[in-house]
């Protein structure tokens, strides 16, 4: 049997080290978060070969004495842990007190620093682990540590690294996720002498942002800040239509260290799931503060994944953030378009975002006319003041005039909407109901906008929400049918049903089985036409799970079972709504809870900006 034995300090801190130094990327971010509690302004990385050759981190902190310089270096050495209680008050960064000595033993390392009342600074070069030199030197107050041949003397280790350019990429994470954590510091990335990143010490994260990402990244962002009594949490949505394939662009940070949580990822994905499309997901920066003591960071070596103490009341608090964020903000996509600057615009500046719709001058634009229009009731007047509309044009190729003059005609809107007719959407003022396009859009007014609220889809969400609170409640309210609908289905269907036979019972069906594979639906869910409803029964069939004990998958599928509902209820593209109707529906589309977006992610509301329109017509 093996002799039991201590480890050697060696030893011992080349283990240390497989655990806090996994790579490059991992010392660069032990030395910025020094660096950060050391309260500097300024932090500069300069990184050779991706780190594997040089890593060096200076910064114009407090900056350490001699003897505190070489305490540094030795394993379990910390200023911030006295006592076992303290590490539930931990506010600070690197607190475990075997970083840097963790570094100093796989790579050649020097440490150069000097206090702001020192004459002075302490130079101190370790190889291996190995304490080299300790010698006085001259610097600027702070700390500059320079980590030279990184795992030279492991190189089992050295062989696992990857390419420098893949090694860079996570060094420019760990700096730009600091830099987002910290956007009062200054921070310069250097790779191999050129710059990588180089940001301004700014006000807001947002700022931050601007100066990381760039002007057209910043400007698709909501920022919020949102309290409840356990924690706050400030941050940046991405707008909408601002979404990526993957959760790059999701970043997490409590009390300004950058974390990965799958419970803050939930949360985000919960309160979005309505407004984001399936195969996309949004862009979110989330800010969250907490006391101490409701948070465990001491659950990983390298301090990056944490324990909420309360992960339900976390995940629901979020959720409840987020939302009351969104609706805040009103999510609602504008109408904006790029228009060709005109010969006497010459190279003015046009409006252009990542979103923006190009349009173009029709080639073929028919001559100078002038042409009587007839005066309506529906016409402001301004315009019934004009008795004719001119469109000048110049240089365009000729155009054969037809043989009959080609007039335009204006005919009343076929519903006429009462003056009077004064709505409340969301908390906007002074709006009027104008009209309903193509029986599909209703057309609001405001005082310098329109909005387009598409009617089915504002139903849809409308109905969805009111199906949840009914389930909620007593359930949904049952309608029996005079004459059962006989519904044909196959053997997996029927299987379906047997198992979740009470689903259906919730939902407000009645349904009956009539020998072979047919069923009779007896009662349907009170708003839902009896005209869909064997296809509805026959698309919850094929949703729901087979398997009999897919509990998890349960709550999905009632959910989806939900908004199938909503979309055969809801009013369709191409029903006529008459001006009640529609003031009622948006009455209670500005009561939900998510007004902005079907249960599908579609959107809702679409604004076009009066400016917008004037840009259009080049007044």
């Amino acid at each position: 049997m093996p002799k039991i034995k201590i480890l050697s300090a060696d030893v011992s801190n080349k283990i240390a080290a497989g655990e806090v130094v996994e790579r490059p990327a991992s010392v660069v971010k032990e030395l910025i978060e020094n660096a950060v509690d050391a309260e500097s302004t300024s932090i500069r990385v300069e990184v050779r070969a991706g780190g594997k050759r040089l890593i060096r981190v200076s910064d114009n902190g407090s900056g350490m004495v001699r003897e505190d310089a070489l305490l540094a270096l030795e394993r379990h050495a910390t200023s911030k842990v006295n006592r076992i209680e303290d590490l539930e008050q931990i506010q600070t960064f690197g607190f475990r007190g075997e970083a840097l000595a963790s570094i100093a033993s796989v790579s050649q390392f020097e440490l150069l620093t000097r206090t702001a009342d020192a004459l002075m600074g302490t130079k101190v070069n370790v190889d291996g682990g190995v304490f080299r030199s300790v010698q006085e030197s001259g610097c600027s107050p702070g700390t500059h540590m320079s980590v030279n041949n990184l795992f030279y003397n492991v190189p089992a280790r050295l062989k696992f690294l990857k390419t420098d350019t893949t090694e860079m990429n996570h060094v420019t994470n760990q700096v730009t996720w600091t830099a987002l954590a910290h956007p009062s510091i200054q921070f310069s990335l250097t790779h191999n002498g050129k710059s990588a990143l180089d940001v301004r010490g700014c006000d807001s994260h947002l700022e931050r942002v601007r100066l990381i990402y760039g002007k057209e990244f910043a400007e698709n962002l909501t920022e919020f800040t949102e309290e409840l009594p356990d924690f706050k949490m400030s941050g940046l949505i991405g707008k909408p239509e601002f979404t990526k394939s993957n959760r790059s662009y999701q970043l997490f940070f409590l009390n300004q260290r950058p974390i990965r949580s799958h419970i803050i990822s939930a949360a985000l994905t919960e309160a979005l799931n309505s407004m984001i499309a399936k195969d996309r997901q949004p862009v979110a920066m989330l800010f969250l503060t907490l006391e101490p003591e409701a948070v465990d960071v001491n659950v990983h070596p390298a301090k990056i994944e944490v324990r909420f103490r309360n992960e339900r009341t976390i995940y629901s608090g979020i959720v409840k953030m987020l939302r009351n964020a969104i609706h805040k903000a009103k999510y609602i996509p504008k109408i904006e378009t790029r228009v060709e600057p005109t010969p006497s615009e010459g190279d003015a500046e046009s409006r252009d975002t990542s979103f923006s719709q190009r349009v173009s001058t029709p080639r073929h634009i028919p001559q100078r006319t002038t042409t009587p229009v007839a005066q309506t009731p529906s016409i402001p007047p301004r315009q019934a003041e004009d008795s004719s509309v001119e469109t000048e044009i110049t240089d365009v190729p000729e155009v054969q005039p037809s043989s009959t003059p080609a007039g335009i005609v204006v005919q009343p809107p076929q519903q006429q909407i009462p003056e009077e007719a004064n709505l409340s959407l969301l908390d906007f003022e002074n709006l009027q109901l104008k009209t309903n396009l193509f029986k599909t859009y209703i057309v609001v007014e405001a005082r310098d906008k329109i909005f387009f609220i598409d009617q089915h889809v504002a139903a849809e969400r409308v109905l969805y929400e009111r199906y949840v609170n009914q389930m909620e409640a007593d359930g949904i309210p049952v309608q029996g049918l005079l004459l059962p609908v006989t519904l044909e289905t196959t053997a997996q269907q029927l299987g379906t049903l047997k198992i979740h036979g009470d689903i259906f019972k919730k939902l407000g069906f009645d349904l009956e089985e009539f020998g072979g594979n047919t069923i009779l639906i007896r009662a349907i869910p009170a708003p839902l036409p009896t005209r869909v409803a064997a296809q509805t029964v026959t698309d919850l069939l094929d949703k729901l799970p087979e398997a009999p004990h897919a509990e998890v998958q349960i709550p999905e599928a009632i959910d989806n079972a939900l908004i199938m509902l909503a979309c055969k209820s809801a009013v369709k593209a191409g029903d006529t709504l008459d001006t009640k109707e529609m003031i009622n529906l948006l009455k209670e589309l500005s009561e939900a809870k998510l007004p902005f977006n079907c249960p599908h992610s579609r959107p809702i509301i679409v604004e076009m900006g009066r400016d917008e329109l004037e840009r259009r017509f080049h007044r």
